[in-house]
């Protein structure tokens, strides 16, 4: 009886977990921020991609006591608990109905629309308003800007060479604006590509991606046993912010790469790594940019499961002096956090409340709310059923 009540309850949490991916798109936002903007398109300039769940890891027996506890590590690759960079993009028949957001950067408001003209599989980046995505061939990708209408191929990437995430230094109409992947290895660790930009259009002046390695112990193993010290640095996080890259390894160290006499290189890195402050064993981090600052979102689930989030944290970066501090208050600002995307906008604006983390549940096609000034975690609410919880303070006029 016992082992039929637990295959139930598993074949009841697949079937949850199936509608929850089934629900998701490429921007996984509630529909009130959907709205929004499409009606502000220069808010997607304010939309970062992707997110990252790490877990604590077990120190083996032999290892020193007195060593610095304890280590990162990134879940194993299984889509029913991790959430991956490469958001699959499939299609259901032959329309898109009315008011949907297309892998095109389209907006279709008034009439039903075919297919978008560009069928990308994966988008494996968004930032400063562009879109990285991966067309068919595989291993092709392309910067697309949805404002502009302007699509710009990148070189052939290497099927070789893993890809975790992309992302842009700076807005494209910067002469210096890059183009950087990080493929979660330490060789190569990096790749780069710099745009060119001539008559308003973007134009191939490299006919290759520059890949580079990583030589960087990791900050926290300095010091221990020797055995140890030869873990290079593995960024599998970043954000662009003012013509520089700042890229988090999966130990929480904070890298800045800048180009330096035209030669992407890594100018410092943070003394200290930046970790949940609570007790936990998982957490999902998110870096963003909000109004001219780098924030960076904890998740945090406890002893229960990874699908849980227990509590919220929210750091900023000090950018004098590479370090973080915990935010109390967002003030009038709200955070949206969905499975692939993030952005930070003015509740205001939206017609949310103010001074909260509102983020969907991993497993469930819901949503739920911490208030930063509670410091209570508040749910659920689905966009099938947005009476079940007053998460909206008012509804905006479509």
């Amino acid at each position: 009886m016992a082992l039929k009540v637990k295959n139930k309850k598993k074949q009841q949490q697949l079937s949850s977990n199936k509608q929850a991916r089934k629900s998701k798109s490429w921007l996984d936002l509630p529909k009130e921020i959907v709205n929004t903007i499409e009606r502000h398109p220069n808010l997607e300039k304010t939309i970062n991609f992707g997110g990252l769940i790490k877990s604590w890891r077990t120190a083996p027996k032999h290892c020193n006591l007195d060593s610095k506890p304890p280590w990162l590590q990134l879940p194993n690759s299984d889509a029913a608990n991790t959430e991956k960079y490469h958001s699959h993009i499939k299609f259901h028949g032959s329309v898109q109905k009315i008011s949907l957001y297309t892998p095109s950067g389209c907006w279709c408001r008034s009439k039903i629309r075919t297919n978008p003209r560009y069928p990308w599989k994966n988008y494996v980046g968004c930032s400063n308003g562009i879109m990285v995505a991966e067309a068919q061939p595989l291993y092709l990708y392309y910067l697309w800007n949805p404002t502009q209408r302007e699509l710009f191929q990148l070189p052939m990437w290497d099927a070789k060479v893993p890809l975790k995430l992309a992302v842009l230094s700076s807005s494209p109409q910067d002469q210096n604006c890059t183009v950087m992947v990080l493929t979660g290895i330490t060789h190569p660790a990096f790749a780069f590509y710099k745009l060119k930009t001539k008559s308003n259009s973007w134009i191939t002046p490299e006919p290759q991606w520059t890949m580079q390695n990583c030589t960087f112990v990791e900050p926290q193993l300095l010091g221990q046993q020797p055995a140890r010290q030869q873990q290079i640095m593995q960024f599998t996080n970043a954000i662009g912010f003012k013509g520089k890259f700042y890229a988090l390894s999966v130990q929480g160290s904070l890298a800045v790469i800048e180009h330096i006499d035209s030669v992407p290189k890594i100018t410092a890195l943070s003394g200290t790594r930046i970790v949940p402050s609570v007790s936990s064993n998982h957490f999902r981090e998110y870096m963003l940019e909000s109004d001219g600052e780098v924030l960076l979102v904890h998740l945090i689930s406890g002893k229960s499961s990874m699908h849980n989030v227990d509590d919220v944290e929210v750091y900023q970066l000090n950018l004098a002096r590479l370090s973080w501090f915990k935010l109390e208050s967002l003030g009038e600002r709200t955070v949206f956090v969905g499975s692939n995307c993030s952005v930070c906008v003015l509740a205001s604006e939206v017609g949310c409340r103010k001074n909260c983390i509102y983020f969907r549940h991993p497993m469930r096609d819901e949503w739920w709310v911490y208030d930063m000034e509670s410091g209570k975690v508040l749910g659920g609410w689905s966009e099938a059923n947005p009476t079940a919880s007053a998460i909206w303070i008012e509804q905006i006029e479509e």
